[in-house]
């Protein structure tokens, strides 16, 4: 009975409340401006890193970010640029301009020209995606040779531009429409472009061009070698050297013809740099090794650097300093002055990270869960990391993989796929240290509330725990079961815990929900799956009872004022079908995100959403979207980086001496 009357009277509020032209022509406050990005920070550092003078310009997600190292010790980082139109994958110069390629995960690809006029600042001046028609481009990079841009097309083959106009190239198909593969590395040497990557057997290939006529390139060699003992090839001018279970020297004089000259046994490793007669290689597990290339025909083993290189990824030189850059956020400067003598100068922290999960507030700083390595801490102005916590694990990326992320006090829990649950004490951020943790291997989602965190997984079979963190530093497993689909977000409300689900089997997908009345043994409550299939995220509105629910093909608002039978009453067609979709929502708006973008949502009347604004996210899903409290709307697009939106949300002001009112709940229709 109450709940009907309830019901009937905000049907009531909404019917008698004045519309938007109404309250205008009255002179009451019009609806607040859409959501404007404010900045971006951090993403995948895929391409190789340009350097200028003292400058280097590092390609991280969809912006550039300009070091100066005019004090080697001292780097300072002095600009970062505005955002190219998806995560940056090929980066080259010619002249006054640096050519960002760049692709998206929804058939989109692009090239972004900056202007070098100041140096400090590259200048975005122009980004276009028009080098061919149809929506299947996947551009792999691009490489500036013989006063020509090349573009290279998995999907299309190559493309040049004669740079008639620097700041607006334009392309034009050459006669290699097929054959590219997904490279990694693309290399202009004089009239001569090399390009190596990896193809669908895991086999390292190098593509060998030859750009002398720009009318008719020609490609000269396609050499393949084994994929394991050479990860990655290093090409020059009559030479590449292989890395990975090996260090193998190739012979290229012939360059139709790519011999295997010597090879020596080495610590795997996934990347190599030359500087002189050493080559060192890093990447896969502890420090850095040192390999004496005097005698091409007899590399020996010349030493190792005690460094952080685990997922060590482009490396350049600027003067004698070797910059670093790994994919555990880190950016060092080794003094090669001596090179057989290496020695590490500096370690910065990249803003953002390389490709954040998750992200909380603690103490007015913003927590971001960085995937291969724990998490940082971060001012909210520029996302400038105050501290960093590193997981002790293995040395291995898939050791590690950290998920999701809940700050609840003055401690982060942290699901990592690698290992389970690890809590890090925050009372001070500026030495986080981690407290307990326990092992539920292949953790991918997580909840906490009380003295419980709450961990589901996927891998190996679904599996769904409880752990007693009633003291963080001595976590425990106290109750098992298993998921009859994978859960991709947890949500605690109440005595409920809500489960974004896969459809993975019959009976499974949309909202699932358990109850907590016994915090420690969940028990089935509900189950709803009304067309949403697999659901990705879910926010709960806990004042009015409402759960937003991300489905690949838009979003669902769910009554669960009765959560062992929860309704849709209203949704949003998002006009096309994506995975990985996310939602976030608080107060009279909803952010949803899929491949299209952030859909900002008007859900004054949850009823009936309406789309307020679209904006681009680089053309790749989200992994996270989160309202902090300073009403800063985070979406984290992993190698995209992270997108910083200042929303239009005000707090509201309570009156003073008034009571408080029941929060509004509008009324609920099935839909």
């Amino acid at each position: 009975m109450a709940m009907k009357l309830l019901a009937s009277a905000l049907s009531a509020l909404i019917l008698t409340a004045p519309t938007f032209a109404e309250a205008a022509r009255k002179g009451a406050p019009t609806l607040p401006p859409a959501l404007e990005l404010s900045r971006i920070r951090g993403g995948a550092v895929v391409a190789q890193p340009i350097v200028n003078g003292t400058r280097v310009y590092i390609p991280t997600g969809r912006v550039l970010a300009t070091w100066d190292y005019a004090q080697p010790n001292t780097p300072l980082r002095v600009a970062t640029s505005k955002a190219a139109g998806g995560a940056i994958n090929g980066l080259t110069r010619q002249g006054n301009y640096l050519y960002a390629s760049w692709r998206g995960y929804d058939g989109s690809s692009g090239v972004a020209t900056y202007s070098l006029a100041d140096p400090a600042r590259p200048k975005l001046v122009s980004d276009s995606d028009a080098y061919v028609e149809g929506e299947s481009k996947f551009v792999v990079g691009l490489a500036a040779a013989n006063g020509h841009l090349w573009l290279f097309d998995n999907n299309n083959g190559l493309f040049v531009s004669n740079l008639a106009d620097p700041a607006n190239p334009v392309f034009v198909p050459t006669a290699i429409t097929s054959g590219v593969d997904q490279y990694n590395k693309i290399i202009p040497s004089g009239n001569t472009i090399y390009a190596t990557g990896r193809n669908f057997v895991s086999a390292s290939v190098l593509d060998i061009y030859d750009v002398s006529n720009p009318a008719a390139p020609v490609r000269i060699a396609e050499h393949t070698v084994d994929g394991f003992d050479s990860f990655s090839l290093s090409p020059q001018p009559g030479l590449a050297i292989g890395v990975g279970n090996q260090l193998s020297v190739f012979d290229l004089t012939d360059p139709e013809e790519m011999t295997r000259r010597s090879f020596i046994d080495i610590p795997p490793a996934t990347r190599g740099v030359r500087a002189g007669s050493f080559f060192y290689t890093f990447g896969y597990g502890e420090g850095m090794d040192l390999w004496n290339i005097a005698n091409l025909d007899a590399p020996a083993a010349a030493g190792h650097l005690d460094i952080d290189a685990l997922g060590g990824h482009t490396a350049v030189k600027i003067g004698t300093t070797l910059l670093l850059q790994t994919d555990t956020d880190l950016l060092h400067g080794i003094d090669i002055s001596t090179q057989a003598a290496p020695v590490r100068r500096t370690t910065g922290w990249l803003p953002g990270g390389v490709g954040a999960r998750d992200i909380a507030m603690h103490g007015g700083r913003v927590v971001l869960l960085q995937p291969n390595s724990g998490l940082t801490v971060n001012d909210r102005a520029a996302l400038t990391p105050y501290s960093r916590f590193e997981a002790h694990l293995p040395q291995s990326l898939q050791a590690r993989s950290f998920e999701q992320l809940v700050v609840a006090g003055d401690t982060a829990y942290m699901a990592a796929w690698g290992y389970g649950l690890i809590n890090v004490d925050l009372s001070d951020p500026a030495h986080p240290v981690e407290l307990g943790r326990v092992e539920f291997p292949f953790a991918a989602v997580l909840d906490v509330k009380g003295d419980y965190a709450y961990l589901g997984k996927w891998t190996n079979g679904g599996l769904f725990a409880v752990a007693d963190v009633s003291d963080p530093a001595a976590p425990s497993l106290v109750w098992q079961g298993e998921l009859l689909a994978q859960p991709y977000r947890l949500k605690v409300d109440k005595q409920q815990l809500y489960i974004a689900e896969g459809q993975d089997s019959p009976g499974s997908g949309g909202l699932r929900v358990l109850d907590l009345t016994n915090p420690a043994s969940p028990a089935p409550l509900g189950h709803l799956d009304d067309g949403c299939g697999t659901a990705f995220d879910v926010s709960i509105d806990s004042a009015v009872s409402l759960a937003y629910l991300a489905c690949s093909n838009g979003m669902q608002v769910i009554d669960i004022a009765n959560p062992a039978t929860p309704v849709v009453v209203g949704r949003y067609d998002a006009g096309s079908s994506a995975d990985y979709t996310r939602v976030a929502q608080r107060g009279n708006r909803a952010w949803f995100t899929n491949l299209d973008g952030l859909h900002e949502l008007d859900v004054s009347d949850p009823t009936a959403p309406v789309l307020r604004k679209l904006t681009s996210i680089g053309h790749q899903g989200a992994e996270r979207v989160s309202l902090l409290p300073d009403d800063s709307l985070y979406v984290l697009g992993g190698g995209t980086g992270v997108h910083v939106f200042k929303t239009p949300l005000r707090a509201p002001v309570k009156p003073s001496g008034a009571r408080q009112a029941a929060p509004a709940r509008p009324a609920l229709r099935k839909r």
